[in-house]
């Protein structure tokens, strides 16, 4: 039915979305051809589908998806790789984020997607990024920085927490390196 082009890509979206919550058999490959379906909201769910299946084998659609026209396809791409958090996506994730020219929501979750793939070059991109003229990535950088739990980050958030209080949809990008820091420093009682 996912595949049927004669029914509504509403209906097609939500079957895309009960696949890999239903854990059929054969959801991924369903998943990975549709993730090149003409309907925006079909190829949306696909790569937010194969996210959730968390098998290896999708990184190369979810890959290509990051070249899907459609934003919001992007996206969910984005956040199914960051579930992921594959070495094979790093690359990709890393020019998506420093891309000044791409969409401010891509490049913020682009750094979203890197907060659990553990790589010193990943830090050194996202401290750069803490830089970043865009708030949203700020926000999205300083997350990541936590998640990361790189001491080497600490002096660059500690200053973002006092005084860079430019407003997200989530909150500030103070509140979001005050939290990269205790999440930094739970880490290291921890250790």
């Amino acid at each position: 039915m996912a595949g049927d082009p004669s029914l509504a890509p509403s209906l097609r979206a939500s079957i895309c979305w009960l696949l890999p919550r239903l854990e059929l058999d054969g959801a991924e490959a369903v998943l990975a051809a549709l993730a090149a379906d003409p309907a925006e909201q079909v190829r949306e769910e696909a790569a937010a589908g194969l996210g959730l299946l968390q098998d290896g084998d999708s990184i190369e659609v979810l890959l290509a998806a990051l070249d899907d026209p459609a934003t919001s396809v992007r996206l969910a791409a984005l956040h199914a790789l960051g579930l992921l958090s594959s070495p094979r996506a790093t690359t990709r994730l890393t020019e998506l984020l420093v891309n000044a020219g791409e969409d401010d929501h891509v490049r913020a979750d682009a750094a979203e997607a890197l907060a659990h793939c553990p790589d010193d070059a990943i830090v050194d991109t996202l401290l750069g990024c803490l830089d970043d003229p865009v708030a949203l990535v700020r926000y999205s950088a300083a997350y990541s920085l936590g998640e990361q739990g790189s001491r080497r980050a600490v002096a660059k958030l500690e200053e973002l927490a006092a005084h860079d209080h430019a407003a997200t949809p989530w909150g500030d990008v103070a509140s979001r390196a005050q939290a990269a820091l205790e999440a930094i420093h739970r880490r290291d009682r921890t250790d």
